[in-house]
């Protein structure tokens, strides 16, 4: 009774696995090495914003973009950063 059932199971195993659609092969994880850098926001009066610099881990400076498109800087504007929206300009 039960061996049409397996042996049915066995051919179809066999057939994916000639076919590719068996056990897939492993493949290396993605490298999280790299940190990839949000999109850069342009201070062009649409949006104000904070933009932090970090250089191994330590904020080394930042920059504030007004309404009025103006952007002042403070400290070293190099290595990492994160970005804040702080309001979209109407």
């Amino acid at each position: 009774m039960f061996a049409k059932p397996a042996v049915i199971v066995c051919f179809v195993t066999l057939f994916l696995g000639a076919c590719g659609g068996g056990a897939m092969e492993e493949t290396s994880p993605e490298s999280i090495d790299s940190v990839e850098q949000p999109m850069f926001l342009d201070c062009s009066g649409r949006m104000s914003f904070i933009r932090d610099w970090f250089q191994n881990g330590v904020n080394v400076g930042s920059e504030v973009c007004q309404c009025d498109g103006t952007i002042t800087k403070y400290g070293t504007t190099k290595g990492t950063y994160t970005q804040e929206v702080i309001d979209y300009c109407w």
